[in-house]
C-alpha cells in the first residue's frame, strides 16, 4: 500500500515541488509552494467546478424534495419523484461526495509533500530532476518556513472561514421566520445544518491550530488553497447561478 501511495501519489507531486525549486524559483521553497498548490488546484479545477455546481443544484431542489415528502406518504412514490427531480436537475446527490474522494488522495499526497519538503530525500527525486544547489527557506524576508508562524496560521483560519461562509452563507432573517413557521425538521436537516456549523466555525479554529503546531510550510500551503479556492468558488457560483 505505502509504495502504490509513494508511486501514484507522493513520488510524482515531490518531484514536482524539486523541479519548480530547481528550474522555475531558482531555491526559493515558498514560491515553489505556492505554485505548486496553484498548478494542483488548476489541474483538480473540472472535478471542483462539477462538485461546486453540484452544491448549488442540491441546494435549490430543497423545497421541491420537502414538497415531495408533503405531498407523497409512500417511500417508493417518494424515491421515485425524488429520483425524478435530480434527472431534471442533471445531478444526484452522491457526486459531491465521489468527487471529494477523488481528490483526497492527491490533495493529502500535496499536504505530506509540503510537510516534508524541507528535507530533500534524494532517495526519492528521480534521476532525471536536477537537486537544487542551494534553497531559500524564508518567505517574505521575515517568515522561515521550517519554524511556526502564527501569521501565516491566523491567514490559514481566516481564508478557512470565508471560504465556509461561502459554501453555506448566513440565512437571511426571512428564511429563519419561514423556519420557525415550518414543523419540526427531521433528523437529515438537523444533521446538515450541524454539518454546516462545524465547517463554518469550528473548522477554522481547528485548522488555525494544526497550522501552527506543524510548520510555516504547510500554513503558506492552507493560505495558497483556501484562496485559490475562495476565488474558484465565487466565479463558480456566479457564473452557475446566472
Amino acid at each position: 500500500m505505502t509504495y502504490i501511495w509513494n508511486t501514484l501519489f507522493y513520488k510524482p507531486i515531490f518531484n514536482a515541488l524539486v523541479f519548480i525549486v530547481s528550474n522555475v524559483t531558482l531555491g526559493n521553497v515558498a514560491l515553489a509552494i505556492i505554485i505548486l498548490t496553484i498548478l494542483v488546484k488548476i489541474i483538480l479545477s473540472p472535478l471542483t467546478k462539477k462538485s461546486i455546481k453540484s452544491q448549488i443544484l442540491i441546494k435549490k431542489m430543497e423545497p421541491e424534495l420537502k414538497q415531495i415528502k408533503k405531498d407523497y406518504s409512500d417511500k417508493n412514490e417518494q424515491a421515485k419523484k425524488t429520483f425524478e427531480l435530480y434527472k431534471k436537475y442533471g445531478t444526484n446527490p452522491f457526486s459531491g461526495c465521489l468527487i471529494v474522494l477523488i481528490q483526497m488522495p492527491i490533495i493529502f499526497a500535496l499536504y505530506t509533500v509540503f510537510y516534508k519538503s524541507l528535507s530533500l530525500d534524494q532517495g526519492m527525486i528521480y534521476s532525471f530532476i536536477k537537486i537544487p544547489e542551494s534553497i531559500n527557506t524564508v518567505f517574505l524576508g521575515f517568515i522561515e518556513l521550517h519554524n511556526k508562524s502564527i501569521i501565516l496560521a491566523l491567514l490559514a483560519g481566516i481564508t478557512q472561514f470565508i471560504q465556509g461562509y461561502l459554501t453555506s452563507p448566513i440565512k437571511s432573517k426571512i428564511e429563519i421566520v419561514k423556519e420557525k413557521d415550518n414543523s419540526e425538521k427531521d433528523f437529515q436537516e438537523q444533521f446538515s445544518n450541524s454539518m454546516q456549523m462545524n465547517i463554518k466555525y469550528i473548522l477554522p479554529i481547528f485548522i488555525t491550530i494544526v497550522a501552527y503546531r506543524i510548520s510555516a510550510a504547510v500554513s503558506l500551503y492552507w493560505v495558497v488553497n483556501n484562496l485559490y479556492t475562495i476565488v474558484q468558488e465565487w466565479y463558480i457560483r456566479r457564473k452557475v447561478n446566472k
